[in-house]
């Protein structure tokens, strides 16, 4: 059975970090939640250029960490009750217009979470990729169908 979000997820997190400096600074935009499932996206522009024309790396690593807790925070009604403890990032081309990042929870335990990002360019060609281990803090994953 699949699982749904409420239906005003996306645009309470995309007001929650409307207002966040470095997000507004960067232009990050969330453009799609699912279940277990985010997409968050940055153009290249001055704030993000990283001096050769293409999207710094750290922006794309700030990408896909918020993209990874976005998809995470669809089993949490988009409360934040976690906090990365690793990401580990593969750099595979440049992306020179924008970088697309969509994450997918792979795991969910009862204290650690797993999820991988593939990030694309403006063209759709892959540019990174990233896994990533959330702890559970102050949050309990809802009980879990047999």
């Amino acid at each position: 059975m699949s699982r749904e979000i409420a239906p005003d997820l996306l645009e309470r997190l995309r007001a929650r970090f409307a207002n966040h400096p470095l997000h507004r600074f960067l232009g990050v935009r969330f453009v799609d939640l699912q279940p277990d499932l985010c997409t968050v996206e940055a153009d290249l522009h001055p704030p993000t250029d990283n001096g050769s024309g293409t999207i710094h790396g750290g922006v794309v690593a700030i990408l896909a960490d918020l993209a990874i807790a976005g998809a995470l925070s669809t089993n949490f009604d988009g409360k934040m009750g976690f906090a990365t403890s690793n990401l580990n990032l593969h750099f595979l081309r440049r992306a020179k217009d924008r970088a697309i990042a969509t994450a997918r929870i792979v795991k969910k335990g009862s204290t650690i979470c797993v999820a991988r990002v593939d990030v694309v360019d403006g063209n759709g060609d892959l540019a990174a990729i990233a896994t990533s281990d959330f702890v559970l803090t102050t949050s309990k994953l809802p009980d879990r169908e047999p």
